[in-house]
């Protein structure tokens, strides 16, 4: 795990730079503290970060003082410390879709009793501002519910405007222009593949949701906040995902290659033995 900045006064970004082996880009993954009246966590990070995460929540916000933890969806890069803040931060109910409750009671015994479940266009009261649960325009998973800060603009987009990067960086507008749409692209292709099927009068009404939104600022789970960056720039690289070429994942060959690049980076021998 990195270390901690702040995107705004009142938001507090949790980074892990995953290094994509072979590949020389990094993929963000964030989770965010939102200190409101009532403290928001905004999803739990990857499981190896473990007592780094914690330890991290708790340098921004007493853990028996965090009221909200706002899940945008059950995959493993959201999920990973979900079980130890719970117990951590017993005052803390858990936000998220209803059916991402239920799914993650397969390996977690979920606290029902605290679970406020929301669909998109519910709002919640956090004290002095309201949350609007708004669906992300792109995601891999369908369970996925993002936010808008009422109060500040600032629109927490899950999985979309995702981007792989050359290096791990604090504001997306330090990434140059064409480097950012580029690694969003193909972060976009890779996890929303199912892009490709959409009816394109329709897709474009989900865009121009997001427009309305007038979002002050993207906070998205897989890129650098992105404070003053043009929303049209970026609804412009989500609108060509649907006509791009498709993304295709690494042959068996290719993971080796992957897996070796990792090991020679990390000096160590090979992951995987020869076959």
């Amino acid at each position: 795990m990195d270390a901690p900045y702040q995107a705004a006064p009142d938001i507090h970004v949790l980074p892990t730079n995953l290094p994509l082996p072979g590949a020389g880009v990094v993929l963000p993954v964030n989770a965010y503290v939102l200190t409101a009246e009532e403290p928001v966590l905004i999803d739990t990070g990857i499981g190896i970060d473990g007592d780094q995460f914690l330890d991290a929540v708790g340098s921004i916000v007493d853990l028996q003082a965090l009221r909200w933890i706002w899940l945008t969806h059950d995959d493993a890069d959201h999920t990973g410390s979900i079980q130890r803040v719970m117990d951590a931060a017993p005052n803390a109910r858990l936000v998220t879709n209803a059916f991402s409750a239920l799914r993650m009671a397969t390996w977690w015994p979920v606290p029902f009793d605290r679970v406020h479940a929301i669909r998109p266009g519910d709002r919640l009261s956090v004290g002095d501002r309201t949350l609007r649960a708004v669906p992300p325009p792109l995601f891999d998973n369908p369970l996925s519910i993002g936010l808008l800060d009422e109060a500040t603009g600032s629109f927490f987009s899950v999985d979309s405007f995702g981007a792989l990067l050359p290096e791990a960086v604090q504001d997306a507008a330090d990434v140059p222009h064409e480097t950012l749409a580029g690694g969003m692209l193909a972060w976009s292709l890779a996890d929303s593949p199912w892009a490709h099927l959409v009816d394109r009068p329709r897709f474009d009404q989900v865009l121009d949701g997001v427009r309305r939104l007038q979002p002050s600022r993207i906070l998205s789970s897989h890129l650098p906040a992105a404070n003053g960056t043009s929303i049209e720039h970026f609804l412009e690289v989500l609108a060509s995902v649907p006509d791009a070429e498709p993304a295709v994942a690494p042959s068996h060959e290719e993971f080796g290659h992957m897996l070796a690049a990792m090991a020679a980076a990390q000096g160590q021998p090979d992951l995987v033995g020869a076959e």
